[in-house]
């Protein structure tokens, strides 16, 4: 945080930028970083306003907000917004779009394995991507030419 209050200090106050400051995955982050994010931003003059911070990441991140030492640095948002998953038929466009950039002309996926990664990704892409990728590996390794919602279910609970 130190690194960061002095790189925007410079930018804001000596080069007369307009800074923004984006952090993505940021429910990653340790509580003490949020505990001390508010002063990295602030800088006391008059004449300098305070930086625009955008903190991007997991649901978790609202539950790190919620704790008390992060409460100053969540006391000034001012907005904010939340991704829902996708719906099984957007799910579906998605899978065949990737299939399709990869050149595969059959689908490998039946119904059931489409709705499988649906619910077991809750519409979210980059987890949908490991699903299918897991069912895929599952299938080929049981030398099957259709992923099923079987195989899904292995990918969802084992390490390929």
């Amino acid at each position: 945080t130190r690194r960061i209050k002095k790189e925007i200090g410079e930018w804001v106050i000596n080069k007369k930028m307009k800074v923004v400051l984006v952090i993505d995955e940021a429910s990653l982050l340790r509580l003490e970083v949020f505990k001390e994010l508010h002063t990295c931003l602030q800088f006391g003059y008059d004449d300098h306003p305070a930086v625009p911070l955008v903190l991007a990441g997991q649901s978790n991140l609202i539950d790190k907000l919620s704790y008390r030492s992060s409460q100053p640095l969540a006391s000034r948002i001012v907005g904010r917004s939340h991704l829902e998953g996708v719906d099984r038929q957007v799910m579906e466009k998605y899978i065949g779009h990737h299939l399709s950039i990869a050149g595969i002309k059959k689908r490998p996926y039946d119904e059931a394995a489409v709705t499988a990664i649906h619910q077991g990704s809750g519409g979210v892409f980059r987890k949908a991507n490991h699903l299918a990728r897991g069912a895929l590996i599952a299938a080929a390794h049981e030398k099957q030419m259709t992923v099923t919602a079987e195989h899904v279910r292995l990918a969802s609970s084992e390490i390929f």
